[in-house]
């Protein structure tokens, strides 16, 4: 009889925590829009390092979602085309880009924060694209000049939020934290260039 439980067990728990990380993610959206600098080193100190986690790849997927989402509706407008795995790789691979240039820069810098606090960083510096790409997909080629105000906006909290993730959350001194920030958007880059470019040879 227990054996026949343990699979409703399980499926409860895992229902519970990606509800709990559904909510928790949320509330880091809030916090993000009103205070994306200082909220966002409270949110992650709140949140434990578990949590914290969860939250990044929550955000990861949702970043993957609207990317797919806003590609696929340009695309048909311009009648091309592009596989579906091809765009969930090519967002993936910006996701883990950024996650593993956090861990470098990190590294380099000779920060204190962890495995944790670099996917936290990832998701939560994907948020304003997310929602870049959400917004420019419903809004339409037609606004281009809201799309245009968004999009400053967005790579604005962007630069502030990988700022304050490789201050407060890596641990990178405050001297060297807004160097560290262009050292990680170019391993970023690099990154993505290697994670494309291995799929398309393999």
């Amino acid at each position: 009889m227990n054996e026949k439980e343990n699979p409703n067990e399980v499926a409860s728990e895992v229902a519970s925590k990606v509800k709990s990380t559904l909510n928790d993610a949320i509330q880091g959206l809030k916090i993000f829009l009103i205070n994306p600098v200082g909220g966002l080193p409270v949110f992650f100190q709140g949140l434990g390092k578990e949590r914290a986690l969860g939250v990044g790849i929550a955000f990861g997927i949702a970043y993957v979602v609207c990317f797919v989402f806003a590609c696929q509706k340009y695309l048909t407008q311009f009648s091309t085309n592009s596989s579906l795995f091809n765009l969930i790789l090519a967002s993936v691979a910006n996701f883990l880009s950024i996650a593993g240039a956090s861990f470098l820069t990190r590294k380099l810098f000779r920060g204190y924060g962890s495995f944790e606090g670099d996917i936290f960083i990832a998701g939560v510096a994907l948020v304003p694209a997310s929602l870049l790409l959400l917004m420019s997909s419903l809004l339409g080629i037609t606004n281009l000049e809201i799309i245009v105000i968004v999009m400053v906006v967005a790579i604005t909290y962007t630069i502030l939020m990988i700022y304050t993730g490789c201050h407060k959350i890596s641990g990178i001194p405050e001297n060297a934290a807004a160097f560290a920030v262009s050292v990680m958007l170019l391993l970023s880059g690099w990154l993505f260039k290697i994670l494309i470019l291995s799929n398309i040879l393999n």
